[in-house]
């Protein structure tokens, strides 16, 4: 991939789905910042307050931002997870999942953040 986006991110997904556009990859990147991340956060609201339909809406329309924004290792993680809330998982088995994805999405925000802010100069 000629802009060289993180190699912790799947460029090979950026790069096929995107080609070099730095302006369409940074309006991704940004989109998920502002967007998919706050609804994420909303998520954990749903599972507080045990609202189970929320929580599988929330899920099922996150699931695409995902793979948008080169995180595609993700998405089937929030699948297994909206398939458990559907099934009527128990709720801390549900907290559990959360907590695990959200750690791993935490470490990769900065990324997305730094790449989003390089590519918008590009």
């Amino acid at each position: 991939m000629a802009l060289q986006i993180n190699p912790l991110l799947d460029t090979n997904y950026l790069e096929h789905a995107y080609g070099d556009d730095a302006t369409i990859i940074h309006l991704i990147f940004d989109a998920f910042l502002s967007d998919s991340l706050p609804r994420w956060h909303t998520l954990k609201l749903a599972l507080n307050d045990e609202d189970m339909a929320q929580a599988a809406s929330i899920l099922h329309g996150l699931k695409p931002s995902f793979t948008m924004a080169g995180l595609t290792w993700i998405r089937p993680k929030v699948e297994i997870m909206e398939k458990a809330v559907k099934e009527g998982a128990d709720i801390t088995v549900l907290k559990e999942h959360y907590a695990k994805i959200s750690e791993e999405i935490n470490q990769l925000m900065p990324i997305l953040e730094t790449e989003s802010e390089r590519l918008r100069k590009a």
